[in-house]
């Protein structure tokens, strides 16, 4: 006698979820890179991990981070939809990235009746391999003196990409500028006493990682300080890592250029949604 099949069900996930959201995200390593990434170094009960569980199987879930960020994973768009309904009473709506139906159906049932302020088309781009060059003149890790002007840039690149300001919250945006200088994670290019490159090392695991925040001054754009900042710094993670990945706005034709011209190659397309 065959088995009744179990009614989907909504929960928040624990312990015990834990392997299948691991298998859930491996079936696109590439894409659910930061999810992997976060799944590995927060415990997940002590994280806002919802999922659509069928059985003991989890077929979609969505990482909260709570009024900062929500990311899902739904091969299925009608499961984000369950996902964005549940969630809705449970938190308020703030930034979503991920692959675009998954996002967009999130948001719809998270939000209903007020659209999304902001909306862009992104694209995940992908890099394993790159030639081995000298690194460009005055490259390397930042260090602490460096904060200051580190954390004036990182809010000017946000403007200028996102449309939004954390500059209104400079307690939190300098934490994090900080914490990541000291755990070595920020690149950048010195000349004549100016950092005139900078990029972060985000999400890392086994996989691979990802990096973010590129950022030339307007005044020093168009000689090649964003193509050879960005290529150094992948040398460095290439070594360690299987693959970098990216997300760019696929309008930011510069940025496209830059990264295609480094070696990146086009893969999953995102959406990143601002309430």
């Amino acid at each position: 006698m065959t088995a009744p099949l179990l009614a989907p069900r909504v929960a928040r996930l624990g312990l015990g979820d834990e392997p299948s959201l691991a298998a859930l995200l491996a079936g696109d390593e590439v894409a659910h890179l930061f999810l992997i990434g976060f799944l590995s170094s927060h415990p997940i009960d002590r994280a806002w991990w919802y999922g659509v569980l069928e059985g003991s199987r989890v077929r979609a879930a969505v990482l909260v981070l709570p009024d900062r960020l929500a990311v899902p994973c739904a091969p299925d768009p009608d499961d984000a939809s369950v996902l964005g309904a549940h969630i809705a009473s449970r938190h308020r709506p703030c930034l979503v990235v991920g692959p675009r139906a998954a996002s967009d159906h999130l948001f719809e049932r998270w939000s209903p009746g007020r659209g999304p302020r902001r909306i862009h088309d992104q694209r995940l781009y992908r890099l394993e391999s790159i030639e081995d060059r000298p690194d460009p003149a005055g490259f390397r890790l930042a260090v602490w003196d460096d904060r200051a002007v580190v954390a004036t840039q990182s809010a000017a690149m946000e403007r200028e990409d996102l449309g939004t300001d954390r500059l209104g919250e400079p307690d939190a945006h300098d934490q994090i500028v900080q914490d990541r200088i000291q755990g070595g994670r920020t690149w950048v290019i010195e000349r004549e006493d100016r950092i005139v490159f900078q990029v972060n090392v985000g999400t890392t695991h086994a996989v691979g990682c990802q990096i973010g925040g590129t950022w030339v001054p307007p005044e020093h754009r168009g000689h090649g300080l964003a193509t050879a900042g960005i290529a150094a710094t992948c040398r460095r993670l290439l070594t360690t890592h299987r693959r970098v990945t990216l997300h760019v706005n696929e309008v930011n034709h510069a940025a496209v250029r830059v990264y295609e011209k480094v070696g990146f190659v086009r893969d999953a397309a995102f959406r990143l949604l601002i309430p």
